[in-house]
């Protein structure tokens, strides 16, 4: 006797999927395999660049005219600090191999003495 079962469901969509992942990869080559693809990725590349600098530029004018820093000036500052930062600290570490913190500020008798009050000024009688 013949075996008339029809073949599981997932199967055929499996064989469906696996045909068409063939398909698709045969015509995704035959398009990005040719120069004509990479030339225009390149132009496309090319001109997301430029339209993203145009950008940046027409913004920094904007920034500029209302008188607000822009991310370059920001970054700019940002940069300068480190740098005062940097040197604060080198000074510190100067400083406390010069006079360290525990010593003494001054040396010598403590000053016991008061500066002399002011007086009262007199008034002057017709």
């Amino acid at each position: 006797m013949a075996d008339n079962k029809p073949a599981e469901p997932l199967d055929a969509i499996r064989k469906a999927m696996s045909d068409l992942e063939a398909r698709f990869d045969q015509m995704s080559k035959a398009i990005f395999n040719t120069d004509l693809f990479a030339r225009s990725s390149g132009v496309g590349t090319e001109l997301g660049a430029k339209v993203q600098k145009g950008v940046s530029d027409q913004m920094s004018k904007n920034l500029e005219f209302f008188n607000m820093p822009s991310r370059a000036d920001i970054t700019a500052i940002g940069e300068r600090l480190m740098t005062m930062d940097e040197r604060l600290v080198r000074i510190e570490e100067a400083l406390s191999r010069i006079a360290p913190a525990d010593s003494k500020a001054a040396s010598g008798p403590p000053r016991t003495r008061k500066a002399p009050a002011k007086k009262a000024a007199k008034k002057k009688s017709d």
